[in-house]
């Protein structure tokens, strides 16, 4: 391996994460191979203890931007792309860590499969308490058809994202990362699937991917419009629909919106979907105001 020449560079984008920031750094710096380059992007508008850990963090490799205006997470990421001197990119939410032998898998795979321009691993999901590997199946994951069954930020070549046109800024609501390795299936450009774990990620609430739920059916069908190619099989367009009614459905159903999750549930079934909260959400649809209101109160006892 070149001992000397960098390859790849980890962007850390970060807004309100507080000392999570400075635990994501400190798994960059600790990494065991230190042949890597680092970009850190301060949103506009982020607390001031963020900022403080922030201006704290220091180091030969590493650049830092500190934005005035709140341009979100899929801007700033673009910027750190955009900004990497490396012909490989990798994005670390600042909410998140990289395990210590990242670096070391990725620059190994670069090396010995020069003609890839993307690499996915596995990722371990954790919170204080419990942690999970979850498995898929790469870049022909059938889940990919409603969802990313693997983590959005793994490495890519920085000339791939520019070439197929980066993040749509359709989605940076939310769905730009499931947007764009679309778009990395259907241009059938080479990559490489690692059985190590290469990312690990905080579960959390009220991130991007969880805040539009409620919106999913309607950008269900800009991907399905967007992506011909990739939903010409029927079964991917009923199971990208079953799934984005489903979603939306237990959406309203927990902010207590029951007469919109009855419809959203309806359609869901209507492509396919036997679930049984999907079931359960049509029951409660069907019931008198007052059977429902106990069952609500039932369940908050």
């Amino acid at each position: 391996m070149n001992k000397h020449r960098k390859l790849i560079t980890i962007g850390i984008t970060a807004f309100n994460e507080k000392e999570f920031l400075l635990e994501a750094w400190n798994s960059v710096v600790n990494q065991s191979d230190n042949n890597w380059e680092a970009i850190m992007i301060l949103d506009g508008g982020a607390d001031r203890e963020t900022q403080k850990i922030f201006e704290s963090i220091s180091h030969d490799s590493l650049i830092k931007i500190n934005l005035v205006k709140n341009k979100g997470p899929y801007f700033t990421r673009s910027l750190a792309i955009e900004n990497a001197k490396t012909d490989w990119y990798c994005h670390l939410d600042a909410d998140d860590r990289i395990p210590i032998n990242m670096v070391r898998h990725i620059n190994k795979a670069i090396n010995d499969f020069p003609d890839i321009d993307f690499i996915i691993g596995s990722s371990l999901y954790f919170d204080n308490i419990n942690f999970q590997v979850k498995n898929h199946q790469g870049i022909l994951d059938n889940r990919l058809a409603y969802t990313l069954p693997f983590n959005g930020q793994s490495p890519i070549k920085k000339e791939l994202f520019n070439r197929l046109g980066g993040f749509n800024k359709d989605f940076f609501r939310g769905g730009a990362d499931w947007e764009f390795w679309l778009k990395v299936v259907e241009s059938k450009n080479k990559g490489k699937r690692l059985h190590q774990i290469i990312y690990e990620r905080r579960y959390r609430q009220n991130n991007v991917g969880s805040s539009w739920l409620n919106r999913r059916p309607e950008n269900a069908l800009k991907m399905i419009k967007m992506h011909p190619q990739f939903f010409k099989d029927q079964k991917r367009t009923k199971l990208c629909l079953s799934k984005a009614y489903e979603l939306a459905a237990r959406e309203f159903k927990r902010i207590g919106s029951r007469k919109e999750a009855y419809k959203l549930a309806l359609k869901a079934k209507e492509f396919g979907n036997k679930k049984q909260n999907i079931e359960n959400i049509i029951q409660e649809g069907k019931m008198s105001f007052w059977r429902y209101k106990l069952r609500r109160l039932g369940r908050l006892l």
